[in-house]
């Protein structure tokens, strides 16, 4: 019988992204081995395809919140796979209890997790310096024997059908041959957003120093914010023809179908969210604008060609590991006095 591995990430879609280079390694390591994963409902898109992958395990968090029983139906489920080894990627007190009760021999955690005495072998996982794909890694390895170069970065596998609705898109919106810029004005805390008001003197800088078509992209919950840009784009002294290169895909794509714009653009800029993930995994040339969050959380880019702006000597920064709703100090100055000509600046150094 081959054995039986489960990995538990069900912490948010960046995480997961950034997960699949563990995902990979575990398989790398254990090549005849059963890989499962236990994810949360509606990131699980993400994961088609993956040849490190043998089942795919969705935790509806909101059910199970509300009904108790549910969540030992799931645990009940998981059990009967008697698997012979756990790694708890998320460190959560669910999960930790999730792999106790799987009842597998070995299960490996962080030191740092809810429950993390559940365990049986703990490893530290320190707050600030390494990156997350670090901090994954060392469930699996050694520093000394960490993975480099390609097998850092995500996997991802956009299918044929993806690929071919992204080329009868991309002639259908593109006038030009001159290519694509993404923009991803969103995240899902506010602390992390850049100001549209900064957004739209990047966007009108790009349309009127450059050739590239810009893309807003995003989910539907971010119509709100490609609104808003294109009312305060009305004001913007460009003509007709630079305004038509501006186009949204917000609320437009499914998970796997960003994936391929993402893969086939010149370059993203992004807020400190999961966009920023994607373009690792097809080595796409990023600019990541930071606010409340700080790159020494681990959340950076991991493509070759990338720049990172951010506001430094507030000492309010961090204000906490995902950002929150408001600033604390109420200045928000960690986005406010970000520097649209810096940020175009290096989108041209990562373009160059």
């Amino acid at each position: 019988m081959p054995e039986k591995i489960l990995i538990i990430q069900t912490a948010f879609l960046g995480d997961l992204v950034l997960s699949t280079s563990f995902f990979h390694a575990v398989k790398m390591e254990h090549k005849e081995s059963e890989i499962h994963v236990v994810v949360n409902l509606g990131t699980e898109s993400v994961l088609d395809n993956n040849p490190d992958i043998t089942k795919i395990w969705c935790l509806d968090k909101k059910k199970i919140k509300k009904n108790p029983f549910a969540f030992f139906q799931f645990i009940q489920k998981l059990r009967m796979e008697k698997f012979d080894k756990v790694y708890s990627p998320h460190f959560s007190y669910r999960t930790s209890l999730i792999s106790f009760f799987t009842r597998a021999k070995i299960r490996i955690g962080y030191k740092e997790s809810g429950f993390s005495f559940l365990h049986t072998k703990l490893v530290p996982r320190p707050k600030l310096g390494p990156h997350e794909v670090e901090k994954l890694f060392a469930l699996l390895f050694e520093p000394y024997d960490f993975p480099t170069g390609r097998e850092r970065r995500p996997y991802l596998f956009p299918t044929n059908e993806e690929e071919t609705s992204f080329e009868s898109k991309k002639s259908k919106l593109l006038k030009n041959e001159s290519g694509y810029i993404l923009i991803a004005p969103s995240s899902l805390w506010e602390t992390k957003r850049m100001p549209e008001e900064k957004f739209v003197s990047v966007i009108t800088q790009i349309l009127r120093k450059r050739e590239e078509t810009v893309i807003l992209i995003g989910s539907k919950a971010d119509t709100s914010i490609q609104n808003h840009i294109f009312r305060l784009m009305k004001t913007e002294p460009l003509e007709l023809k630079e305004r038509e290169r501006l186009l949204s895909l917000v609320g437009q794509t499914s998970l796997k179908e960003l994936m391929v714009w993402i893969q086939n653009a010149k370059a993203i800029i992004s807020n400190d969210s999961s966009p920023i993930h994607f373009a690792s995994a097809f080595n796409t040339p990023t600019v990541m604008v930071y606010g409340a969050t700080i790159p020494a959380f681990g959340y950076g880019s991991l493509s070759e060609r990338h720049r990172i702006l951010e506001v430094n000597g507030l000492g309010c920064r961090p204000c906490g590991i995902h950002g929150g709703r408001v600033c604390p100090e109420g200045h928000f100055r960690c986005m406010l006095d970000q520097n649209p000509v810096r940020i175009f600046e290096a989108l041209e150094d990562v373009m160059k």
